[in-house]
């Protein structure tokens, strides 16, 4: 699937025809609100910087539009997000904007960018949702006798929290045996929002005293997973209750902005994850490959797809990978296999037998299908039928102090056996105190494949200068002995440019003190640059061009197929004049 974009003109203004470009990329930090109902439409606000003579709103898809109304220089102050700070000196502006999602817009999470003067900006998150939205009121409603009412549900709410320990309280009016569900959600923009509900009971000395019923933030805070809050409460009687929002540690910002949805528990909606992406990746992208994630798939044709990665014409016959169910009675498998069970109760160890021969290299994969770090932490263990350890997934290394031993549990592992003989493998929960049934996981126990692993490209967007050179780093993962080249090509580049290899300066970094056997936990990386040359005449884009990123790998002299790494949009832009301020007082 070839990303599409769509992009709203403002009216009488057109790319050539705004002043030239001034120093300084345009940033997107927010968008308030960050979402919309599916076939509706609503104002926004875009926070950013390096905006004026902004000229269109781009989206992901053909079924989103928007219109620029107007840019201005943000007067107020806010709390510091938690986000990295700027390395901006541009003041932060806003951008009023109309928003509009047709029918056909797919549900989930969307991504914005907006084209200005000196090229186009940074992605961030958009929200497409089923329910109805309606706004925050105006006024505050940080005490219970002042929250704000909501008249029907299903329904999303629009809110923000702009001071910090601020708190936003909404009424309501159920039956009995009512089941409602009720999520915090936050774009990401350093809000870790929570949920409190309330059943207003009064009391002898208050009459206005509160119950709580139920509280939610996350079930667990850990880097990578969502900070949403959630609720699902079956209410035992009529009455009016009251759910709250908060940041959970008091946090508060012109940034930090929520949505409460409110609906009727598996009956308004599908029971789907509502910050799920509206767009996958095509099975064909590169961006779907993850190598050394616990969330990546593995599947039966596991070994076809390394292959497809490397040289396929030194493949040879592929073998076939039998799919074994395991629990807690010892199995007896052939490598290739894919092992799937679950560690359903504490103390649980599953096992599994096979047999290898001397310099055979395998590699042991898992992945964690529901429930993943830090809740369930798969241990693998291999051991001698003697039960001599070969070799696990715990990665030791020591400290540059050399006082303090360093372990972590990966979900890839490698390993050349020295012998023949039996082994068993040990799959269980590293901490032996957990099990629940949703501790599920697939294991992959299999030959190594020499191949291309994952290919790292960090820009998302590039905004070139006419006369001057862009530049683009990419890294390229080397996996299980891979010892060829990987050839790189950009395809698609705007008129005037042409992209062509080139070398520069590594920093220097200090080896650890003892990196442990890295080699089994860690690919060989090497780093390539490719240099964007830009003629002097080079005509001003447009509109972004869509560039691809193409890996080929090449082994013993044979050439792979190609490979497609990354899609990134590239403009380019003429020179500014030389000193020519940019008027931020006009703006105000």
């Amino acid at each position: 699937m070839r990303m599409t974009f769509w992009m709203a003109l403002i009216a009488s203004s057109l790319w050539l025809a705004v002043r030239a470009a001034a120093p300084g990329e345009p940033e997107l930090i927010s968008v308030f609100p960050f979402g919309v109902q599916q076939g509706a439409g609503l104002k926004a606000t875009i926070r950013g910087r390096s905006l004026e003579g902004a000229s269109a709103v781009w989206f992901d898809c053909e079924h989103l539009s928007a219109t620029i109304s107007g840019v201005v220089n943000d007067a107020s102050t806010s709390a510091p997000s938690k986000k990295k700070k700027s390395s901006s000196s541009a003041p932060v502006q806003l951008m009023s904007v109309d928003m509009k999602a047709a029918s056909g817009s797919a549900l989930g999470m969307h991504y914005l960018r907006v084209l200005t003067p000196r090229g186009v900006s940074n992605a961030i998150p958009f929200r497409i949702h089923a329910e109805p939205g309606i706004p925050e009121d105006a006024g505050r409603h940080n005490e219970p006798a002042a929250a704000q009412q909501i008249s029907a549900f299903p329904v999303v709410i629009n809110g923000k929290l702009p001071g910090g320990g601020e708190l936003d309280y909404y009424s309501f009016e159920v039956q009995q045996g009512e089941t409602l569900r009720f999520d915090a959600l936050t774009a990401g923009s350093g809000l870790d929002p929570g949920l409190t509900l309330f059943e207003p009971t009064g009391s002898w000395f208050r009459p206005d005293r509160l119950t709580e019923l139920a509280f939610n933030d996350e079930e667990v805070s850990y880097p990578g997973l969502p900070v949403n809050g959630r609720i699902s409460y079956k209410f035992a009687r009529n009455g009016r209750y009251l759910i709250r929002v908060n940041g959970f540690l008091g946090e508060g910002g012109s940034d930090y902005a929520y949505q409460l949805s409110v609906r009727r528990a598996s009956t308004d909606y599908p029971d789907m994850d509502p910050m799920r992406p509206a767009h996958l990746p095509p099975p064909s992208a590169d961006i779907s490959w993850k190598e050394r994630s616990w969330s990546r798939e593995l599947k039966p044709d596991r070994l076809k797809a390394l292959w497809s990665r490397a040289a396929p014409s030194l493949a040879g016959a592929i073998p076939e990978i039998a799919v074994v169910k395991v629990g807690e009675q010892p199995v007896s498998v052939s490598i290739p296999a894919l092992l799937e069970g679950a560690i359903d109760r504490p103390a649980q160890v599953h096992r599994v037998k096979f047999a290898v021969k001397a310099g055979d290299r395998v590699a042991v994969e898992v992945e964690t299908t529901r429930k993943t770090l830090p809740q369930f932490n798969p241990y693998l263990r291999i051991v001698s039928a003697d039960g001599d350890e070969a070799f696990t997934n715990v990665h030791s290394t020591v400290n540059t102090c050399g006082d303090l031993i360093l372990k972590q549990i990966h979900p890839k592992t490698t390993y050349s056996f020295p012998r023949d003989g039996e082994f068993i493998l040990e799959i269980r929960d590293i901490t032996h105190l957990y099990g629940d049934s949703a501790f599920v996981y697939r294991v992959m126990l299999r030959q190594q494949v020499p191949h291309a692993g994952e290919i790292h490209v960090a820009e998302e967007q590039i905004n070139l200068i006419a006369g001057e050179v862009g530049i683009m780093s990419v890294e390229t993962d080397q996996e299980e002995g891979f010892d060829g080249q990987i050839a790189l090509t950009v395809e698609g580049l705007p008129e005037g440019v042409r992209a062509t290899m080139g070398t520069e300066l590594q920093p220097r970094v200090p080896p650890p003190y003892n990196p442990g056997k890295v080699e089994r936990f860690r690919p060989e990386s090497q780093k390539a640059t490719f240099l964007f040359m830009t003629e002097r005449e080079a005509p001003a884009t447009s509109n972004p061009v869509e560039a691809r990123i193409i890996a080929q790998p090449v082994m013993k002299g044979k050439a792979g197929g190609p490979i497609l790494v990354k899609r990134i949009l590239l403009t380019v832009v003429k020179p500014s004049p030389a000193n020519l301020p940019v008027n931020h007082e006009a703006l105000k």
